[in-house]
């Protein structure tokens, strides 16, 4: 009786006016696999001022750890599910991976996070990703995977099915928090790449530290 005492103690948080009304879309981005940051700003000020009572409610009912990260002087809030977040760090029982195709993206995507890092907004266009995959240190890489063959040039039709394998990827990663889409009615779409992009980082260290070992294993491959 006492530990089940101690328990509606601990969650009466949950009854509280502002908690009440958006508990179940946190609670369900958040087990998502969801990165919450300023850009969902009520979700992140909830979780920013109850921080320990959410802390302690994902420990007790569901043994995960809710983290609050930084990057780039930007916090965020997600669950950690442990050893299976490489690779799976969404909700393990929705069995969602981060595919090779989703990795090279979002690899893609951190290089171009440096590249803008003075910038207030990291705000990128697909024309800005097309001369990413044509002219960085890693083209060589990037167009074996992609199209299968390096060339100098590629006919529309090849882009635009490397532009469907890139949307793909992307509108995950805007489910993850990763990205927010500014446009994404035309085929120059543009986003903002997000600080928890950093969290690709922290998972993948070693294929970015050989970046090229980490590429070769996924030559051949014929599902990315």
């Amino acid at each position: 009786m006492e530990n089940g005492h101690q328990e509606v103690i601990d969650f009466q948080f949950l009854q509280l006016e502002n908690i009440e009304k958006h508990f179940a879309e946190i609670n369900y981005l958040l087990l998502s696999g969801r990165h919450i940051d300023q850009n969902d700003y009520i979700f992140y000020s909830l979780l920013t001022e109850y921080f320990e009572y959410w802390k302690n409610y994902y420990f007790k009912l569901y043994n995960l750890n809710l983290v609050p990260d930084i990057f780039d002087g930007q916090s965020y809030f997600y669950l950690d599910f442990g050893d299976t977040g490489k690779g799976r760090i969404t909700d393990p029982q929705r069995q969602r991976e981060i595919t090779p195709l989703q990795t090279l993206v979002g690899l893609v995507l951190l290089d171009m996070y440096y590249q803008k890092y003075f910038e207030r907004e990291k705000v990128v266009t697909w024309n800005e990703l097309m001369v990413q995959i044509l002219e960085s240190d890693h083209e060589k890489q990037y167009k074996q995977i992609l199209f299968g063959e390096i060339r100098a040039s590629y006919d529309e039709k090849e882009w635009s099915l490397v532009q469907k394998r890139f949307l793909k990827a992307l509108i995950t990663f805007n489910k993850l928090g990763w990205i927010d889409f500014r446009n994404q009615q035309n085929k120059n779409f543009s986003f903002e790449i997000r600080p928890a992009i950093h969290r690709l980082e922290k998972l993948y260290k070693e294929e970015l530290n050989d970046f090229e070992a980490f590429s070769e294993r996924f030559i051949n491959r014929k599902d990315i």
